[in-house]
This record gives structure tokens, C-alpha cells and sequence, in this order.
């Protein structure tokens, strides 16, 4: 199960693309997803406590994305 750090890692990227891309409707999608990744480590972690946090989560990055 992702952790939060990971979720919030995933809604930064979406937020990124958003800000890059030229397609409105991929604007939309990305926003969107950002904030659903935030709701789902709001929920994920309520206390914000890094308590269920994988050790792969603390140093590796996944990989990068670039917007076309």
C-alpha cells in the first residue's frame, strides 16, 4: 500500500505537468489527480506522522517524467 510520502510525491509530479503542459483538457487531468494523491495521503497518514513510511520511500526517486 503506497504511503503518504509517496502519494504526495505522486501529486507533486501531477502539479508539475499541469504547470508544463499545452492541452487544457491534460491540464485538467493532471490538477485533478494532484488533488485526489493529496486526499489519499491526507488519508493515508491523518496524524502526519511518518510512521508507515518503506525504507525504498526515504532516498530513491521514481523516475522522471517530462512533459512533451
Amino acid at each position: 500500500m503506497p504511503t503518504a510520502k509517496r502519494l504526495r510525491r505522486q501529486a507533486a509530479t501531477c502539479a508539475e505537468l499541469a504547470a508544463v503542459t499545452h492541452d487544457e483538457e491534460g491540464r485538467e487531468r493532471y490538477l485533478r489527480l494532484e488533488k485526489i494523491y493529496i486526499q489519499l495521503a491526507d488519508t493515508e497518514e491523518p496524524d502526519g506522522s511518518d510512521a508507515g513510511t518503506y525504507s525504498s520511500d526515504t532516498d530513491t526517486e521514481a523516475a522522471s517524467y517530462r512533459a512533451n
